[in-house]
This record gives structure tokens, sequence and C-alpha cells, in this order.
């Protein structure tokens, strides 16, 4: 945000090469006509950036717990497979407070309903999760390839900590992961290496916990 500070540090990469890699989508979002917003008007707002400053709203501090919390484990979305894109934004203000924070981890393959539901399990785990519980789910799993690749879980903070998560996790397979594999091969062969492979003693772990996410209804 305009006249305010943070810090990002980014683990495993090269700075010339990640200067490099934004380098290279400038040029390529410029030869769609596209300029980001923190490029056309480094200083000041850019006009589409006002609709969601949204200054002043209570829930910002309420949920601020699960903010911090998601970004700092922003890693165990690698368990979901190989990785593809991410993408969070805010969603609609909750009636009893807090805010709503949608993330759409897309991933190649992976565990099906195992996957998506350990993810969750492991966001809600005592000691190095956050105070969650899934109260939602709509599983697609069982669906043939490209008829519906995306399974939402809903998890919403404990006592009296406000905020709701929503992970959309959107499953490749089929012919739109060979359509991934073929466009980019180095990327996709990348992307693959980043994939965290999780221990058997983990579900095992999981299991005995009695984790209610690893046990979440499907819903109709």
């Amino acid at each position: 945000m305009p006249d305010t500070s943070t810090s990002v540090t980014l683990l495993g990469l090269d700075p010339d090469e990640w200067l490099r890699a934004v380098d290279a989508q400038d040029r390529r979002l410029g030869a769609y006509g596209m300029t980001p917003c923190h490029r056309d008007r480094p200083a000041q707002w850019h006009p589409a950036e006002r609709p969601y400053r949204r200054p002043g709203r209570r829930g910002t501090a309420a949920s601020a717990w699960l903010t911090s919390g998601l970004l700092r484990r922003a890693g165990v979305i690698r368990t979901l497979g190989a990785p593809l894109a991410v993408t969070g934004w805010l969603g609609h203000h909750e009636r009893g407070g807090g805010e709503r924070w949608i993330i759409d981890p897309t991933f190649a393959e992976g565990s099906g309903a195992t996957g998506h539901r350990r993810l969750m399990a492991l966001l809600a785990a005592p000691d190095w999760g956050l105070p969650l519980a899934t109260v939602d789910e709509h599983c697609s799993c069982h669906l043939p390839p490209g008829y519906s690749d995306q399974c939402t879980t809903v998890a919403a903070g404990l006592a009296d900590r406000r905020g709701v998560l929503e992970v959309r996790a959107i499953q490749r397979r089929g012919e739109r992961l060979k359509r991934i594999q073929e466009y980019r091969p180095a990327t996709f062969a990348a992307q693959q290496q980043l994939a965290l492979s999780v221990p058997a003693w983990v579900d095992r772990w999981l299991e005995r916990s009695g984790s209610p996410a690893a046990k979440a209804p499907v819903l109709a």
C-alpha cells in the first residue's frame, strides 16, 4: 500500500533470477497491452485499486490472525501436489465480524480428496496450525476429469477468533493437465520439484488426532 512499508523474504531463489522473472512478466503483460497498477502509478492508488482499499473496516483487525498466519503457512499448500498457481482475495464481510479470505491453489493431480482434506487438517493442526474448524465442504474428486476440478472447503475461526477461510483446491487432470505439461515442459518440471512429499506418519498422526477436516462430510 502507498506510504506504508513491508518486506517479503523469498527462500531458495537467486535475487537476480527473481528480477529477471519480474522483468519477463512485465514484458509479457506489455505484449497484451497490460500494465501492472504498481508500474503505472507506483506512488499513488490506481483507480482500479481504490474499490478494494476499504478503509476503516473493523473486520480487518479482527481477522489479522488469519491473514498473518496463513501467509506464514503458505508452504503447506505444496502438499496438494505439483503447485501450478495460487491466488487469494478478500471476500465478503462476515455477519458476525471479521473477513472471509479465499484462496484457490491450483495443482497437478495429487492425492484427490485425501490431498485437500489433508491440507485442511494441516492448516488446523495443533501446535503448527491455526485455530480453525471445517464447517462446510463440497468435494468433486469423484467426478470425471474436466467436469469439475474444484473442491471447496470452508473453515471458521474457533472461540473468539473472527474470520473465515475458504479454500478452493483446483486439481488439473486429464486433457487440461496434458496441455499444461506440453505448453511449458521445463516450467512444469520445475513445479514438480516444488511438490512437498508428506511422510506416512503425518497421515497416521492426523487420523489419531481426530482432525475434523479428515472426516469432513461430502455435500451434494
